[in-house]
This record gives structure tokens, C-alpha cells and sequence, in this order.
């Protein structure tokens, strides 16, 4: 619908930044929808969740519905986490995993999808070695893709305006080349940000936290065919719903090491074994 004259004109002319936007091809467009309300999960029941339990064991029996991505308009992943063990535990307990799985569909009697896509987990013991570095609190979470030998680290750090996350593309042919990836946070109310390639932009992620909800557009074609780099990006649209609480708990505990450089936080089993020694000869 064409809008009034008059309405045009209170619109706030568009920053140079979303005029450029503006006039650059989308070639993907990815939507992160965390559900508000429990109504959502009501209607899957429990035994939708059972169903993605049977078909994965990334799937866990800690885990929630709460949320799906979509694809170009289409409805392709749900997004699972340990709610309860995230939000309810204390403090010193908490952990957070997250992880995306195609949707289950039926057809001619038989289920299709339920497959894992990738994930990621917070890791409290990087994240206060981070901070310590930052002097802010810093979270570190390292992304989990299927088929893959290699955990994806990603990382929170500052600049003089905003907030910058850094995650790198690592080589998965012989030919590939190292890359790393740059997300610099806008000023504003939203939780936004352009996705850097070096100097290139090559998508932009705008939040609503209100709504719980994220849109990201890619501005380059082949990143748009890179199935890696599209799951990264979902996952990181994924982490923004975190960020306020991940900073939280994580503060907490960073207070504690200002002048000792000692946290009560004991690290889970799960987390150490992000620190184990690849090298090291096991028997």
C-alpha cells in the first residue's frame, strides 16, 4: 500500500550506512525467531520433543523448543537449548548449549528431517580469560558443525564505540584460505550489526529484542552458496538472544578476579574438555 504524503514526511531521511544498504543485492535472507511465550512449546508437546530425542543424540533430553529459522521465507530449522539448566540453575551451575535441527515432517508414513546443523556452547572459563584481556565482560562460545574436526572459537571483544565479535573461517580444502569474520555492533537500542569481511561488508543482522527476533541479509553471492558461513551466521543471530545474560553471569564472576585474579566459578567437565591437549598421547 502506497503511503500518505503526509507520513513521508515524518519519516527520518535513511543514514548513509542504510542508503548503501539499500542499493546492494540480497542474495539470502535469514530470520532468527525465538518464541516469547511458552504456548509455542505447549503446542509441540512433548512428544515432538521426544520425536527429535529418538532421531539425535545432539539432540538432548535437556533441551527446549524454542524457536525455528527460516530460509528465504521458508520455515527449515528448529532452535533447541537447555532453558531450565540456563535460566533456572545458579550461577556457579549454569551452562548454556544451543544447537539448530532441520524440521520433522511426515510423508507417506514416513519422518523426514530432525537432523543436527550445528550449535554452539558458552564457555565461562574463556570467557573470564577474555575479560581479564578486555577489562569488560567478554564471552567466549565455540560453534560445533556437523562433519567437521574443528570447533569454530567465537569471540566478544571492544572497540572505542560498540562492541565487535570475531569468528574465523577455517580452511576446509586444501585451496581455502584463512579468513576471518567481523561483526561490529551499531549504536542503538536494537541489537545490530554489519558483518565485515576485511573491509567488504558482507551481511548486516538487525534485532528486535522484543520481539526476539533477527533478521540477517548477505550482500555477497558466494557467501550466500557457503553453507558454513550461512550457519554461522544463523548461530550468531542464535547468540544475540544471550548476549545480555551471558554478560550478566559472567560479570559476576569477572568481579571476583579484579584484584585476586581467583573466581569461585569451578568449570564444568563438559567445559574442560575444550581445553584439552590434542597432542597429549592418551592410553
Amino acid at each position: 500500500m502506497a503511503k500518505k504524503k503526509s507520513e513521508a514526511k515524518e519519516e527520518a531521511p535513511a543514514e548513509p550506512e542504510e542508503e548503501e544498504d539499500l542499493k546492494r543485492q540480497t542474495y539470502k535472507t535469514l530470520k532468527v525467531n525465538f518464541w516469547r511465550t511458552r504456548l509455542h512449546a505447549e503446542e509441540l508437546g512433548v512428544y515432538q520433543t521426544l520425536k527429535y530425542q529418538s532421531k539425535t543424540r545432539y539432540f538432548s533430553k535437556s533441551f527446549d523448543i524454542e524457536g525455528v529459522v527460516e530460509v528465504d521465507g521458508e520455515k527449515k530449522y528448529i532452535i533447541a537449548y537447555n532453558k531450565d539448566e540456563w535460566n533456572e540453575e545458579p550461577d556457579e551451575k549454569k551452562r548454556l548449549v544451543l544447537r539448530i535441527f532441520t524440521i520433522m515432517e511426515e510423508g507417506m508414513g514416513v519422518e523426514k528431517g530432525g537432523n543436527f546443523k550445528g550449535g554452539f556452547e558458552l564457555s565461562m572459563t574463556h570467557s573470564l580469560i577474555q575479560s581479564a584481556e578486555v577489562k569488560e565482560p567478554a564471552p567466549v562460545l565455540f560453534i560445533q558443525l556437523p562433519r567437521t574436526k574443528y570447533l569454530t572459537k567465537v569471540v566478544k571483544s571492544f572497540r572505542l564505540a560498540g562492541t565487535r565479535w570475531n569468528f574465523p573461517l577455517l580452511p576446509e580444502k586444501d585451496e581455502d584460505q584463512l579468513q576471518v569474520v567481523t561483526a561490529k555492533g551499531k549504536i542503538g537500542l536494537g541489537v545490530d550489526y554489519d558483518v565485515f569481511i576485511g573491509k567488504k561488508k558482507v551481511a548486516k543482522l538487525d534485532g528486535q529484542k522484543v520481539q526476539k527476533e533477527w533478521e540477517i541479509e548477505i550482500y555477497d553471492e558466494n557467501y550466500a552458496n557457503d553453507k558454513t558461513f550461512v550457519r554461522y551466521l544463523i548461530l550468531f543471530g542464535c547468540i544475540c538472544n544471550f548476549m545480555k545474560s551471558m554478560d550478566k553471569v559472567i560479570s559476576k564472576f569477572y568481579k571476583q578476579m579484579k584484584d585476586t585474579g581467583t573466581t569461585d566459578y569451578k568449570p564444568h567437565r563438559f567445559e574442560m574438555d575444550l581445553f584439552k591437549n590434542p597432542r597429549f598421547a592418551r592410553k
